[in-house]
């Protein structure tokens, strides 16, 4: 294989060791240690925001990360409201589905973990990583699920949750109609 020429002046940078060790123990995800998913928590909890991103970018609407320190991830940016997106990751099914405690903060950090506050944002991103799935919602409980049952339905229609979180917030005039079917040899209603 041809090897690409360098630019006169530039050389590729080593790779940091952090990033080497994670490209090594994520190598296999979703079949990891549970040790290298606490280790490289951050990094998953990133793939799981792009995600989000890349999901609500193909529904066309416009996400805006946000700084770390907010109570939310993303700001959805509707025609005529903004909208405050948490996002929370998981890696691995239980018995009853990926269960998502949804609290803010960082285990291992100095203050620990404690409950977001009522109002701290507006929908809820479950991701389910290792199925490549998010499920929205607008239900403000302390802990949620994805069920396995919930899966392929979240696969075959992506928008739907994001539009009965939408519909519970009283936000249906930001639900978009659905695109008339274009199929050809179907006739328009």
């Amino acid at each position: 294989m041809p090897q690409q020429l360098p630019l006169p002046g530039f050389h590729l940078p080593e790779r940091p060791t952090e990033a080497r060790i994670a490209r090594t123990a994520l190598s296999r995800y979703p079949d990891v240690l549970p040790d290298d998913l606490c280790t490289h928590a951050k990094i998953l909890g990133l793939a799981g925001e792009h995600l989000v991103d890349c999901v609500l970018a193909m529904f066309g609407e416009r996400a805006i990360p946000t700084p770390e320190h907010e109570q939310f991830d993303r700001i959805v940016w509707l025609d005529q409201r903004l909208l405050r997106v948490q996002i929370k990751t998981r890696h691995v099914l239980g018995a009853g589905g990926y269960v998502f405690n949804v609290r803010r903060g960082y285990q291992r950090g100095p203050v620990g973990t404690r409950p977001y506050d009522p109002g701290d944002f507006d929908v809820l991103a479950l991701v389910a990583l290792p199925e490549f799935v998010v499920k929205f919602t607008a239900e403000w409980r302390p802990s949620h699920v994805v069920s396995a049952a919930e899966i392929p339905r979240l696969r075959r229609q992506p928008r739907a949750s994001f539009d009965t979180a939408l519909n519970a917030l009283g936000l249906a005039d930001a639900v978009p109609d659905p695109a008339p079917d274009t199929t050809p040899g179907t006739a328009a209603a």
